[in-house]
């Protein structure tokens, strides 16, 4: 479905202070993100949440509430961001994204992290998609301090 435009559902699941994320590599990049994807043809937002939750971390899980919506970077697309209960026993397993064929697959794997222990960059994505409306996280950045600077490449902030 290269160059068409679609609205993407994801789904925050977090433990305690972890946040259930899953790892990609894709064009020479390693990153992380939520469990999501694609909406699909007459699927709503939170069907695909929980279907992408299924196929990139292989549990089942139940929308608490939304957290977000907003705009892609071309401005047409969506991005619905919800917070997902899974069960305390459910244990996530590396998924595939079943678009892409096995030699093309770019889910490495996931991993529960601390708000600390996510990169910047992809901490970035996590605030857009509604971080702050989790108790948890808006009481931690609370406390952060108004003296910590930290951008990429601009000294000058430090």
């Amino acid at each position: 479905m290269a160059g068409v435009k679609r609205d993407r559902a994801q789904c925050l699941v977090t433990r305690g202070d972890q946040i259930l994320m899953i790892e990609h590599k894709m064009r020479g990049r390693d990153f992380f993100n939520l469990p999501g994807g694609g909406v699909e043809e007459g699927e709503t937002p939170e069907e695909a949440a929980l279907r992408e939750l299924f196929e990139e971390a292989k549990v089942s899980g139940k929308i608490l509430r939304p957290l977000a919506r907003e705009y892609k970077p071309d401005g047409v697309s969506r991005v619905f961001t919800f917070l997902v209960e899974i069960d305390d026993d459910a244990a996530p397993e590396k998924g595939i994204d079943p678009e892409l064929g096995e030699g093309e697959q770019t889910i490495v794997g996931f991993a529960w992290k601390r708000l600390c222990e996510i990169p910047e960059r992809d901490r970035a994505y996590l605030f857009g998609a509604g971080l702050m409306r989790v108790p948890l996280f808006h009481d931690e950045v609370l406390n952060w301090g108004d003296e910590d600077y930290s951008y990429p490449g601009d000294s000058d902030v430090n």
